[in-house]
């Protein structure tokens, strides 16, 4: 909370010698006469917070939802404030600070605080509040949208099916809430859709910070036969990573570039890719054409694979494949269900 509120002074002090951001209009004849106000949009006042439910240095979720808030700011010269490890009872009242210090952008970097945001939002109508991950339209306030629908379960499932040779894939979430169970629930279709031969187990962690405990149900998983195996568990997922690098089987990474994190076992990272999906809701936010809806993105344009870092060297048909599916998807020359 300390931390919050020295964020909070700090901004209060520089937005106290800024005026607050607000779009100038077109003029409808698009004339310029010398000494009026330019219209061009200031970027730099269009400030951003987001709200995080883990670290930052997760390498997965939260890192995501971090480092694309960032690179936002980074691009666009504007504010950036956040609060990582947040606790449930208190993300209100995140939300509230950081609307009254007159942040223009505030994510919600979670689907577990889709009530909160709407508990907050009507009582703070010149803010916009983001709502990630979400998979259905939940915007019940004019102010409140949501980013989602970015099918990265079917992707993931793709790949395991097109890399597994035991016909036996895994997918395992940290915890049973929208956001991750919309990976789950679509990563058998995807395995099917490149192997229909393949066997699939998915299921749940328990936890999105315990990776001992990961890596205790990741191997219980590993024994009954399964030869490429993921998961989108937060921290936990480290611990997936770990059995998998122990039983000498391939890894899918998740959200974020896990490869660093076992060169010799994590084959290819699925992204989500928050950078595009927030920086286009912000562009609508400083243009003034922002709406309250869900911000949908699929295969080829919300969802990225990561580079192969070699493994192409050592899987050119299996690399190929999945190159070929995901531009597909892009160019609309694969529809799939």
């Amino acid at each position: 909370m300390k931390k919050l509120l020295a964020v909070l002074l700090a901004l209060a002090m520089v937005l106290s010698l800024a005026a607050c951001g607000s779009k100038s209009e077109d003029k409808a004849d698009g004339g310029s006469d010398a000494g009026t106000e330019s219209t061009e949009t200031n970027y730099a006042d269009y400030s951003i917070a987001v709200v995080l439910a883990g670290s930052i240095s997760d390498n997965g979720w939260n890192a995501a939802g971090y480092n694309a808030c960032k690179a936002i700011a980074d691009k666009y010269g504007c504010q950036l404030a956040y609060t990582e490890n947040a606790a449930t009872s208190d993300v209100e009242e995140y939300l509230r600070g950081y609307a009254d210090q007159g942040f223009k952008m505030i994510v919600a970097h979670g689907s577990q605080y889709i009530d909160y945001v709407h508990n907050v939002a009507p009582s703070y109508p010149d803010s916009k509040f983001v709502i990630s991950y979400a998979d259905e339209d939940c915007s019940q306030s004019p102010n409140v949208a949501c980013v989602g629908n970015v099918d990265g379960g079917f992707l993931t499932g793709y790949i395991a099916g097109t890399f597994t040779t035991a016909n036996k894939v895994a997918f395992l979430g940290g915890e049973e809430n929208p956001s991750i169970s919309a990976i789950v629930d679509r990563f058998e279709a995807g395995a099917k859709y490149a192997n229909p031969d393949c066997e699939v187990i998915t299921g749940y962690i328990g936890t999105l910070t315990d990776a001992d405990k990961a890596k205790e149900v990741a191997k219980n998983v590993i024994g009954q036969g399964v030869d490429v195996i993921s998961a989108s568990a937060n921290a936990a997922g480290l611990g997936v990573i770990q059995a998998a690098q122990e039983a000498g089987i391939l890894d899918i990474g998740f959200n974020s570039d896990q490869y660093d994190n076992a060169p010799d076992t994590v084959v290819v990272s699925v992204l989500r890719n928050f950078s595009l999906m927030f920086e286009n809701v912000f562009l609508e936010i400083a243009n003034g054409t922002f709406e309250a809806t869900v911000y949908k993105y699929g295969i080829g344009t919300g969802n990225i694979i990561s580079d192969w870092h070699g493994w192409d060297e050592k899987y050119p048909d299996q690399c190929k494949a999945v190159e070929e599916f995901v531009a597909g998807c892009a160019d609309g020359s694969i529809v799939y269900e």
